[in-house]
């Protein structure tokens, strides 16, 4: 009778303790708006096209504002740390923009913005970044902050009153990604307002906070949102899942014998959060599916959908993440996408780039323009071609593999072609090839264009093709 009322006390407590600790807290931080305000304007990667569209028709023929957001696109933020001791189809790697959002998601003004990111950049980058803020304050204000307190208020207390649900939720969420999460650390709900009734939004995890744009003109914008938020932590739970369980899951993954195994788990972070927050949580929280797709992402939403009944049997039956799960993950992944291996938009999901330049303007126009016609959720960039990072990446299995060459073009095909000797790879001007890599069981993408005038018509000539075949000439006009 003592043990077992020493365990209705223990559980007791644990609830008593996500409760009354603010395990799960809600905030509108200015700072934090106007960082996002900025990152949108400028058309930065994961903003909101739809709240872009919104402050450029407000202010595009204010030169200022213009030359403001011109200044921070120059600005280079997106510096990386990765934790090399994880596996390499898991990205671990923080960039300093990640600090940046994490640093505005906890401060109150510019100035202790300022402070908390101190040594992050460099002091004429750092002081840059300071002066822009400061001096785009004002459109921010006039615009979104001193017109949406209201609407804030009103989704801070429909959404406060769903905390403990949240809590619960994670509860069962984090023993399916078998995650271990200090409670001492809350999640951290972060708001910044849109000011309009329909439109995209979009929503990051960073750190412990779940960083959620809202449309503060939608009464009801709420409801959405509450899986949103679940979909942004288990983002976070993924990613800290221990280093021992990461690399089972990627050994479960590559013992598979399937074709669809490399591709399913490219998609398996995403779906995972997608069919966890925007499907089963959804589900607990409002007594029914939600009919609408669940992700704005064929393949993503497909996914999500094809694995929900496995999810929830796991979750009924408080099991975690394992094996069985993977193997059936895959499965499903086939059976539901059984074109997969030559359907270019899935193999661009996650891929290597690499490009023979070393201008970083360069750099960042092949590696961002591509994101206007492909969902990538990872990338990793190589450049010059044929460094000694080339040597140590090329050979890495089972994964896209995308060169772009626009210029010392004969010289650079003809240095491909005595890498893969197996392959034919004599891609003419203006034109893509794709070919299969027998050894690294990775498909090759080769775009050879005069000049990067050509690039985005090429991307284009890509995005078009859907299902492609092997080692035929793919004009690029």
């Amino acid at each position: 009778m003592k043990t077992m009322l020493s365990v209705i006390i223990s559980l007791m407590l644990t609830s008593y303790s996500f409760g009354q600790n603010n395990f799960i807290q809600i905030e509108t931080n200015k700072t934090l708006g106007l960082f996002s305000f900025l990152e949108t304007s400028s058309a930065q990667l994961g903003t909101s096209r739809s709240f872009r569209e919104l402050i450029l028709d407000f202010y595009k023929q204010d030169k200022n504002f213009n030359i403001l957001i011109n200044s921070y696109s120059k600005l280079n933020l997106n510096h990386s740390i990765t934790r090399e001791e994880f596996p390499k189809k898991r990205p671990a790697s923080t960039t300093v923009k990640d600090l940046l959002w994490i640093a505005a998601s906890n401060s109150t003004s510019i100035e202790g913005f300022s402070q908390r990111i101190i040594g992050l950049l460099p002091h004429q980058t750092h002081t840059q970044l300071i002066e822009i803020l400061k001096n785009i304050e004002r459109y921010y204000d006039n615009l979104i902050w001193n017109n949406e307190q209201e609407n804030i208020d009103s989704i801070e207390n429909k959404l406060g009153k769903y905390k403990s649900k949240i809590s619960e939720l994670y509860q069962s969420i984090s023993r399916f990604y078998n995650t271990s999460w200090n409670i001492n650390i809350p999640f951290k709900i972060m708001l910044y307002p849109i000011p309009l009734r329909n439109g995209a939004t979009t929503a990051i995890p960073k750190g412990n906070a779940l960083i959620c744009g809202f449309l503060s003109h939608n009464e009801n914008e709420y409801e959405y949102l509450l899986g949103i938020i679940i979909h942004e932590m288990c983002h976070i739970l993924y990613k800290e899942q221990s280093q021992e369980f990461q690399l089972e899951i990627d050994q479960w993954f590559a013992n598979s014998d399937s074709p669809h195994a490399p591709l399913a788990y490219s998609f398996f972070n995403e779906s995972l959060a997608t069919v966890l927050g925007n499907g089963w949580a959804y589900k607990e929280i409002h007594k029914s599916l939600d009919s609408r797709d669940w992700y704005n992402n064929q393949h993503i939403n497909g996914f999500a959908h094809s694995i929900f009944p496995v999810v929830e049997q796991y979750l009924n039956e408080e099991k975690s993440l394992d094996q069985h799960f993977v193997n059936k993950s895959i499965e499903l992944f086939g059976q539901t996408f059984p074109k997969a291996t030559k359907e270019i938009a899935i193999l661009m999901n996650s891929l290597q780039l690499f490009a023979n330049t070393e201008e970083e303007a360069q750099i960042s126009k092949i590696a961002n323009d591509i994101h206007n016609y492909f969902n990538i959720r990872s990338m990793w960039v190589s450049t010059p071609m044929f460094s000694s990072e080339f040597k140590e990446t090329i050979d890495q299995k089972e994964t896209t593999k995308l060169f772009v060459i626009h210029s010392d073009n004969i010289n650079t095909v003809n240095k491909l072609q005595e890498h893969f000797p197996s392959l034919k790879i004599q891609t003419p001007i203006n034109t893509i090839n794709i070919f299969k890599d027998e050894k690294s069981k990775s498909t090759l993408v080769v775009i050879n264009i005069e000049g990067l005038d050509k690039l985005n018509e090429a991307y284009k000539v890509l995005s078009n093709t859907v299902y492609f075949v092997y080692e035929i000439n793919y004009e690029i006009k």
